[in-house]
């Protein structure tokens, strides 16, 4: 599962800021924020956005395994 300390570790990884990260995946710089923060749970469908947004593979979202893209 995509916590948000692991979707803030990959952001960093792919030299994004959060609010590049939450134009690519068309949601708020607050969304991201409070996810990488821990306040806040997504919905899967927002989560499925910014790990798209990241090049995150089905695998790494599912067990940590793999990243995909650049």
């Amino acid at each position: 599962m995509l916590t948000g300390p692991k979707l803030k570790a990959i952001r960093a990884l792919k030299g994004m800021t959060q609010a590049d990260l939450a134009h690519a995946a068309g949601v708020s710089p607050v969304t991201v924020a409070t996810f990488e923060s821990g306040k806040s749970d997504l919905r899967t469908s927002t989560v499925l956005k910014l790990c798209d947004a990241l090049g995150v593979t089905v695998v790494y979202r599912v067990d940590g395994t793999e990243i995909s893209g650049p």
